[in-house]
C-alpha cells in the first residue's frame, strides 16, 4: 500500500489521472501482498489530506485484481520494462489458478 499525502482533491485527481511507473508498481505489488496474505480485498492507496484528521483507502476485491493486473501488464509493456511485465504476468498466472 502506498500512503498519498495531498494538499486538495485536485491534486488526488491529477495523481491518478497520469499513469506512472511508480502508481503502477504499487498496485501491482499490494495486490500481489494481498494475494500471498490469502486476503480478500487489497488496500492500493491510503490517503491523507492536509487539514483532515481522517485518512482515506482505496481499495479493490478479488473480481478486481486480474483487470488491474492486465492493466499494468500493459503499462509495463508499454514502457519496456520487461522484468516488471514478468512479475506481473505470472503472479496474474498465480491468481487464475
Amino acid at each position: 500500500m502506498k500512503k498519498l499525502q495531498i494538499q486538495s482533491l485536485e491534486e488526488l485527481n491529477s495523481m491518478f489521472k497520469h499513469k506512472t511507473v511508480d502508481m503502477t508498481t504499487s498496485v501491482r505489488d499490494s495486490i500481489q501482498e494481498a494475494f500471498a496474505n490469502k486476503k480478500r480485498t487489497a488496500v492500493l492507496f491510503e490517503i491523507e489530506m492536509d487539514g483532515l484528521d481522517t485518512a482515506f483507502e482505496i481499495s479493490i476485491t478479488t473480481k478486481e485484481w486480474e483487470p488491474a493486473l492486465q492493466n499494468c501488464l500493459s503499462h509495463f509493456r508499454e514502457w519496456g520494462m520487461q522484468d516488471d511485465e514478468i512479475d506481473t504476468w505470472q503472479l496474474i498466472e498465480k491468481i487464475k489458478s
